[in-house]
């Protein structure tokens, strides 16, 4: 466990009973107990990554959160179609997952709407989506819905993209990948992942990263600046109208500018994997956000499964 201690406890003469010399006696354990703090090195617990979702659109906001051990993993105070886009650390193991109502008042926030076992692997991601309705008679019903997250690198020049439908409340979807919004007025016969019933995950579909740069005057004159097109449409199965959403990904950055090292995942930058989440609009009359107008259509949420490599040696 890393502790190392260069004496014996058991060379400290035990027959010395003067004050002065059981001071003494004290201080030398003190100082060989202090050696091993010093030299202590922590286990690093083993972790998985995870994405959390609340796709309810009935109630309102939610906290999700590991209750077996001290962890930091949790999705908190999250209104419907809150989530987090980057992955999230969360120790391996048989994880105790509760979902509670989120609110100042304790009779409010002790209401437990779920619990259940979540198993992480290390090293996989997953992608945590509470989903359905809560109101008692609505189908499909409020429930978890729990995606290993496994993208292969994408191919050259690609970047990879996955569609869940957990729209509760739509029929069975299909999802294309457009670069400009009048591409949606003439969308494929074939769409690129087709007819996926709600609660399930399409497999991940490679597709051309957007390659469109242009000067930005303003940032600097050797300053590059991606303007991105690429989007995700969805209508329901069999259609090609009325489009149900349209969500522009993310552009991504190479940070070249700010000499970060990392890049920033995004449907620009080759090797990125995202993943959308087609999710209802707010039920009217309800707890879930009614403003702005976007929460009254579909909408897609979208989720970082992979980034990029760097494009420098970390330092």
């Amino acid at each position: 466990m890393g502790i190392r201690a260069t004496n014996n406890f058991l060379q400290v003469r035990m027959h010395m009973t003067s004050p002065r010399s059981l001071a003494i006696c004290a201080a030398a354990v003190a100082l060989l107990g202090c050696k091993k703090d010093a030299t202590f090195e922590e286990p690093i617990p083993d972790y998985a990554a995870i994405h959390w979702l609340n796709a309810v659109p009935d109630t309102g906001q939610q906290d999700i959160r590991v209750v077996d051990i001290v962890s930091n993993a949790g999705l908190f105070d999250a209104n419907f179609r809150g989530a987090n886009i980057y992955y999230q650390p969360i120790e391996t193991g048989a994880r105790t997952v509760q979902i509670f109502q989120s609110s100042s008042v304790d009779t409010i926030a002790s209401k437990v709407y779920t619990t259940m076992t979540l198993n992480t692997t290390v090293g996989q991601g997953y992608t945590f989506i509470h989903a359905g309705f809560a109101r008692t008679g609505q189908t499909p019903a409020r429930q978890v819905l729990v995606i290993p997250d496994n993208p292969a690198p994408p191919a050259a020049g690609e970047v990879g993209i996955r569609f869940i439908n957990a729209a509760a409340g739509l029929p069975n979807l299909d999802f294309n990948v457009v670069r400009h919004a009048s591409d949606t007025l003439t969308l494929p016969a074939s769409p690129l992942r087709g007819n996926v019933p709600f609660g399930t995950a399409a497999t991940y579909s490679g597709v051309k990263a957007d390659s469109m740069r242009v000067f930005h005057p303003q940032a600097g004159k050797d300053s590059i600046v991606f303007y991105d097109t690429l989007r995700v449409v969805a209508t329901a199965a069999g259609t090609t109208t009325p489009i149900l959403f349209s969500t522009v990904l993310p552009f991504g950055s190479p940070n070249t500018i700010n000499q970060v090292v990392q890049p920033i995942a995004g449907a620009a930058l080759v090797g990125s994997v995202i993943t959308v989440v087609a999710v209802p609009r707010s039920v009217a009359g309800s707890t879930a956000p009614q403003t702005p107008a976007a929460f009254l259509v579909p909408f897609g949420v979208v989720l970082i499964d992979r980034r990029p490599p760097s494009l420098n040696p970390a330092p």
